[in-house]
C-alpha cells in the first residue's frame, strides 16, 4: 500500500510540480491605445452660396496662424460677381416693366371680353333676322319691286307712244303742220326715243335683279348670317379661353418674377461668402475638425491663391484660444466590449515622458462606424501653463476593470473542457484534488476566480523545470 502510494505520487508530481497559494489581491486590467489631441469645440468654416460659385481666392490665412476676431481668413475676387449682379438687377427692372404690361393687358381683357362676347352676339342675331327677313319677305318684294319697275317702264313707253301716235292724227287731220306742231312732235319723238332706251335699261336691269342681284344678295345675307354665326360660337369658345390664357400667362410671369426676385435676393446676400472673417480669437487649422476627427480632405486641392472655394466643403476650423482639449481615438469591437463611459486612465506624451495626465472616458460609440471602429472621447486634466496643441498625440492606458481582494492563480493552472474550467488543489495531507471554479478576466497570465477557491489554498501548476 506504501510502495502504491510512492509510485501514485510520483507519477502525479512530474504533471504539476509548481505550487501556486491562493491569497487576495489586487486584480485590474488595462487596455491602452493612441489618441489625438483635439478641441471640444471649433467653428468649421465652409460657405454656402445659393447661386454665385465663382469664388477665386485672393488671400488666405496660413495654417496653424492664431487670428484675432474679425480677422480676414480668405479674400476672393468680387469682379466677376459684380459684373454679373449689375446684369442681374438690368434684368430684374426689364421683367417688372413687361409684367406690369401685361398686367395692364390682361386688365384690358377682362374688361373687352365680355363686351367682344356681346358684340358678337348682337351681330349674329342681327344677321339672323335679316336673313330670316329677307327669306321671307325681302327677296319677294325685292323681285315684286324689279318687275314693277319693268312694267312702269313698258306703260310709259305705252304712254309716249299713244301720246304721239295722237298728236299725229290730230295734225293730219288739219291737214297742215305748223312750226310749233313740228317742234311738239320732235319733243315726242324723241320722248319716245328715250323711253325705249330707258325701257331696254329697265327691262336690262330686271333681268340683271332677277337673274344675279337678287339671288346674289341672298347668298350674301346667309354668307352674312353664317360668318356671324361662326365668329359668335367660336368667341363663345375661344374669348374666355383667350382670357383664361392671359391669365395663367400672367400668373407664370408674376412667378418667375418672384422666383428671379428671389434669386436676386440670394445672389446678392453671397457677396458675403467673398470674404470670409474669423468669428473670434483662436488657430487656423485647414481642412475640418469634427466629430473627434482632423481631415484635411480636399483642400489640398483649392484652398490656396487662385484656387477656388467649393460650396458645402469644410475649408477651414478656428479653433478658439480657450477651447479645452479633448482625446479621441477608435478602437476595435474588441476593445469597444471591454470599455465603459466614466472608466479612468492615465495619458502620457511623447517628450513629456516624467509627466501622466488623469482621463475619464466620456463618450463611446454604441454601434460601429463605416469602418467597424467606434471612436471613444476621453477628457483629460491638463495644467493651465499647458504647451499641448491640437493635433498632438497620446497615449492611453484606461483600467477597465479593478478589484481589491481578488483571488487569482496563474492561466496555466486552469484545465477547461466542455465549458467547465478546473484546477488541482492540493489538500492538507499532501494528496491532490480536481476542483470546479468559475473563473473572471485574465490578465497578464493570472486569471480571476470567481468561486470555487478560498484564500490559502495552494493549486498545482504544471512546471516543466520542477524534479521528475
Amino acid at each position: 500500500m506504501k510502495s502504491t502510494l510512492i509510485l501514485l505520487t510520483s507519477s502525479l508530481i512530474p504533471a504539476f510540480a509548481g505550487e501556486h497559494v491562493v491569497e487576495p489581491t489586487l486584480f485590474e486590467t488595462t487596455l491602452s491605445f493612441d489618441a489625438t489631441f483635439l478641441p471640444k469645440t471649433a467653428h468649421v468654416i465652409t460657405i454656402q452660396p445659393e447661386e454665385w460659385s465663382q469664388y477665386k481666392i485672393t488671400s488666405l490665412v496660413d495654417h496653424g496662424a492664431v487670428v484675432k476676431k474679425g480677422d480676414v481668413l480668405i479674400q476672393c475676387d468680387a469682379t466677376d460677381y459684380e459684373r454679373h449682379l449689375t446684369e442681374q438687377k438690368a434684368a430684374s427692372q426689364s421683367r417688372k416693366i413687361a409684367l406690369a404690361r401685361t398686367q395692364r393687358e390682361l386688365a384690358d381683357l377682362e374688361i373687352t371680353t365680355p363686351r367682344q362676347l356681346e358684340k358678337a352676339k348682337r351681330t349674329f342675331e342681327r344677321e339672323k333676322e335679316s336673313l330670316a327677313h329677307f327669306k321671307k319677305t325681302g327677296r319677294a318684294l325685292e323681285e315684286k319691286a324689279a318687275h314693277e319697275r319693268l312694267e312702269r317702264s313698258q306703260s310709259r313707253l305705252e304712254s309716249v307712244e299713244e301720246e304721239l301716235k295722237q298728236l299725229l292724227k290730230m295734225y293730219e287731220e288739219d291737214g297742215v303742220t305748223e312750226e310749233t306742231e313740228e317742234i311738239i312732235l320732235k319733243r315726242q319723238r324723241s320722248a319716245v326715243k328715250s323711253t325705249k332706251l330707258a325701257l331696254e335699261q329697265a327691262q336690262a336691269s330686271h333681268k340683271w335683279a332677277i337673274e344675279k342681284t337678287i339671288p346674289r344678295k341672298a347668298i350674301d345675307t346667309q354668307a352674312s348670317f353664317d360668318a356671324a354665326k361662326t365668329k359668335y360660337e367660336t368667341s363663345l369658345k375661344n374669348l374666355p379661353r383667350k382670357l383664361e390664357e392671359k391669365r395663367l400667362s400672367v400668373a407664370k410671369s408674376v412667378r418667375e418674377n418672384q422666383h428671379r426676385e428671389r434669386t436676386l435676393a440670394l445672389l446678392e446676400k453671397d457677396a458675403a461668402f467673398h470674404k470670409i472673417i474669423a468669428p473670434e480669437e483662436g488657430a487656423i487649422f485647414y481642412g475640418q475638425i469634427k466629430n473627434g476627427k482632423w481631415s484635411l480632405g480636399l483642400t489640398p486641392k483649392f484652398l490656396f491663391k487662385h484656387g477656388k472655394l467649393p460650396a458645402n466643403q469644410s475649408l477651414l476650423t478656428l479653433v478658439p484660444t480657450a477651447a479645452p482639449l479633448e482625446l479621441y481615438t477608435e478602437v476595435s469591437q474588441k476593445e469597444r466590449l471591454n470599455l465603459k463611459t466614466e472608466l479612468t486612465g492615465t495619458a502620457s506624451v511623447e517628450g513629456l515622458e516624467n509627466k501622466r495626465f488623469p482621463v475619464t472616458l466620456n463618450a463611446i460609440d454604441t454601434y460601429p462606424q463605416a469602418n467597424s471602429k467606434y471612436q471613444v472621447a476621453l477628457s483629460v486634466e491638463l495644467p493651465k501653463e499647458s504647451t499641448l496643441t491640437t493635433g498632438m498625440k497620446a497615449k492611453v492606458k484606461i483600467v477597465t476593470y479593478r478589484k481589491e481582494n481578488a483571488l487569482t492563480v496563474p492561466e496555466k493552472a486552469i484545465t477547461t473542457k466542455d465549458q467547465k474550467s478546473t484546477v488541482k488543489i492540493k489538500l492538507a495531507d499532501g494528496k491532490s484534488e480536481i476542483r470546479e471554479v468559475e473563473i473572471g478576466r485574465k490578465n497578464k497570465g493570472k486569471v480571476e476566480i470567481l468561486s470555487g477557491l478560498e484564500a490559502s489554498q495552494v493549486v498545482l501548476t504544471p512546471d516543466k523545470g520542477g524534479k521528475k
